[in-house]
This record gives C-alpha cells, structure tokens and sequence, in this order.
C-alpha cells in the first residue's frame, strides 16, 4: 500500500523487524522483533522471540545478527509460537523497513502452518522514507541515523530493529521519538550468544 507522511489515521500498528537463515524462498526466520503502537503511534508492547529453524543459516546471515545454528538450535520451532505472534499482530496494520522482505519471510512461516499472515494493511517505512527525503540513501542504519538513532553493536537485532522503524514511522508523522525498550530474547534459555 501506497502512503505517505502526514496525520496517521489508520489506527493501531505492529511495527516488526525479522532475522532469518537467508534471504532465499526456502529460508526460515530465526528471529521476531515486534513493537506494537496504539492508534496514537505510542508503544504498548513488545515481542522478541527465536526460533529453530530446521535448517542452517547462511554464513552471511550469521554475520548479519550472530545468532549461531547451536544457539538457534536451543530455541523452539516458529509453530509453537505462531499463535503467540498472532495474537500479537491482532489483524492491525504491520510496518516493517522493507516491508516487502519481512512480509515475505513472516508470511511464509504461517504460510507453511496453512494460515494467513495475522495482520492487515502492510506499510514500508523504507518506501516512504525515500518520498520524504529523495536523494538520501534509505537503508534503516542511515535513516535512523538521520533521526539521532544507531544501533548499539554492529550486528542487526529483530527487536532494535523494529525500534529503529518506530523512531522513522513517528518521525514521518511528526512525532518525536520514544525511549526504545529493548530486552532480550524471551522464549529461549537465558544465555547470551557469545555464548552460543
């Protein structure tokens, strides 16, 4: 969907960011970071999960967010969490930095349980960061940069980059940012991946 800076009208948003074993069609998300906003674009809450995947990641998508196949390996399948994220997502609209990717690789975990995506109207900040500001490079580091935001290490988190695109979605709305809750993955074993 097509949308643009100004009043936001449509309502309550999940704003969401996936890791995954790669960006083929037969990859698998490893990892969901979502931040659910109100019809006033305030947070309510957030999600942080990982997943086993069934498969091995990609050597370059290791690289990208770290997590190790030994430490996915201790985590549960997407299924045991689908309702979970369902419920989150609650059929609102989603918005990810590259929608059409995340919407891909969430999608097709549900795909695969012979379920719809759970949420609505799908909107990219990505895409509406380039109509704001044409010219400037939209990648989520550089915009989010542009707003007084990085990331904290060099590696990509689901949920701090969900956050990131919460900052691009209030700032394209006029909004000013928002203190950014993260916290770790909450359905695994309490060890961090250096450990893995």
């Amino acid at each position: 969907m097509a949308w643009s800076p100004g009043t936001w009208t449509l309502g309550p948003i999940t704003v969401f960011d996936t890791e995954t074993t790669g960006a083929g069609a037969g990859d698998r998300v490893v990892s969901l970071g979502a931040v659910r906003l109100d019809a006033a674009l305030e947070p309510e809450a957030t999600l942080h999960l990982a997943f086993s995947p069934g498969i091995p990641c990609h050597w370059g998508a290791i690289r990208v967010h770290g997590m190790s196949d030994a430490f996915l390996a201790c985590h549960p399948p997407f299924e045991a969490h689908a309702d979970e994220v369902a419920t989150f997502f609650n059929g609102h609209a989603a918005a990810a930095h590259n929608f059409a990717f995340d919407r891909r690789m969430l999608g097709g975990e549900f795909a695969r349980l012979g379920l719809d995506p759970p949420w609505g109207t799908g909107l990219c900040t990505m895409q509406a960061w380039r109509r704001a500001y044409p010219g400037e490079r939209v990648g989520l580091a550089r915009a989010a940069a542009a707003c007084g935001f990085e990331r904290e290490t060099a590696l990509h988190g689901a949920l701090e980059d969900a956050w990131l695109a919460v900052q691009l979605l209030r700032h394209l709305h006029g909004l000013p940012s928002v203190p950014m809750r993260l916290h770790g993955i909450t359905n695994g074993p309490a060890h961090s991946l250096a450990e893995a």
